[in-house]
């Protein structure tokens, strides 16, 4: 080849390799220039690479919220979706410290549960950890002060079973009245002279429950209320709002402390206080009842021995199938309950509490006639949502 033919065809190959090179530098540039415009709103947008993206993110019993959680109203239902913060964030987890306990499952079946009832009050929660599953915060829901009727029987029981005073087969008596200081009587004036206390636990004999008042001592009842149960500590951080602990007082005298062993006199409890107390006598152990996860709880040191555990069980189990129950639970699985009726001024409230599963319940009606009348449908209502 000449040396102009070679000359030639150098020139030639450097010009094509120059096209080359400009193509791939403004393909470059366009790609460049479409990152740059496109802020993520647009169809195109890609996910950015990520294993914490590759998972749905986790959907546990309670949507996320910011930590400051307002108090639950009477009608206002908790935020059922994830907050805006949360889905745009791959770490958040909504079982973590700020987030919210509710189950919004659980918190539809308490409305519709308490519908039709402007005077009723539910509140759930998890026997295992305390965390508020449900609410409907009226009157003596979170931080009202009454008496609990013949619901606070779970913890005058399982104070006469720890100190083996009495165990679910043990005769005692149920007599039409009984003298402390007044005279105490039955709905009705029943008695089951032949009775058991599994029979006066389930039916509800007060008569039973005052003549046992001189096992204890004055303050016995209210030592082992705090110390088991959690009561008396006016220090339980449950949220903002306010709510108020259970009270239960050392007895002032003899009347007292047969009133107290009925759930009347001067006890003071309310629908959450009274969900605690189920939960703990089910599963041994207190849990602070909780809004808000993350923050100081009060603690017990002590739990209920098994015996106590099993035998409250096993009383419950009985109200809901042939006790004062056991029309509310027919056909229901997995019940244990324990009703009661307070007297409050000249009238009444019905309550009920009650576990399924792993939940606990108490509602409070509030001028209820009776704790099976009142309470007991919106129980059985707000429990068929849960699994036995």
């Amino acid at each position: 080849m000449s040396q102009q033919a070679e000359s030639n065809t150098r020139k030639l190959l450097g010009a094509f390799l120059g096209l080359i090179l400009f193509g791939v530098v403004a393909v470059g540039g366009l790609v460049g220039y479409s990152q740059l415009v496109d802020d993520g709103s647009g169809p195109n947008r890609s996910a950015p690479v990520s294993t914490a993206s590759d998972q749905p993110y986790p959907t546990p019993n309670a949507t996320s919220s910011p930590s400051t959680v307002p108090p639950p109203s009477p009608s206002a239902t908790p935020s059922g979706s994830a907050s805006s913060s949360a889905s745009a964030s791959p770490t958040a987890v909504d079982t973590g410290p700020g987030s919210r306990t509710y189950v919004p499952e659980l918190q539809e079946a308490a409305e519709r549960a308490t519908s039709g009832n402007s005077n009723a009050a539910l509140v759930a929660l998890d026997i295992h950890t305390g965390e508020i599953v449900a609410v409907v915060n009226r009157g003596p829901g979170m931080s009202g002060l009454t008496p609990p009727g013949s619901t606070f029987k779970i913890v005058s029981s399982a104070l006469l079973l720890k100190k083996g005073v009495v165990t679910p087969d043990k005769k005692v008596p149920c007599p039409k009245t009984a003298i402390a200081g007044q005279a105490f009587h039955n709905l009705d004036n029943f008695e089951i002279p032949n009775a058991t206390f599994r029979q006066d636990f389930a039916r509800s004999c007060n008569t039973a429950f005052v003549n046992l008042r001189s096992e204890i001592g004055d303050s016995e009842l209210s030592t082992f209320a705090s110390e088991y149960f959690g009561l008396n500590s006016e220090s339980w951080q449950v949220g903002e709002g306010g709510t108020t602990d259970g009270r239960v007082p050392p007895s002032r005298g003899d009347a007292d402390k047969a009133a107290q062993m009925i759930g009347q006199g001067s006890l003071q409890m309310n629908a959450m206080t009274m969900a605690s107390v189920v939960a703990t006598a089910v599963t041994g152990k207190f849990h602070q009842p909780i809004l808000v996860r993350g923050g100081d709880v009060h603690r017990t040191s002590k739990a209920l021995p098994q015996n106590v555990v099993s035998g409250i069980k096993d009383m419950m189990r009985a109200c809901a199938t042939n006790g004062t129950a056991a029309s509310t639970f027919q056909g229901m699985s997995g019940v244990g309950a324990k009703t009661g009726t307070a007297e409050v001024g000249n009238g009444t409230d019905g309550w009920m509490v009650a576990y399924r599963g792993d939940i606990a319940v108490a509602v409070v009606v509030e001028g209820g006639s009776s704790g099976s009348g009142s309470a007991g449908p919106i129980v059985r209502s707000f429990l068929s949502a849960v699994r036995a």
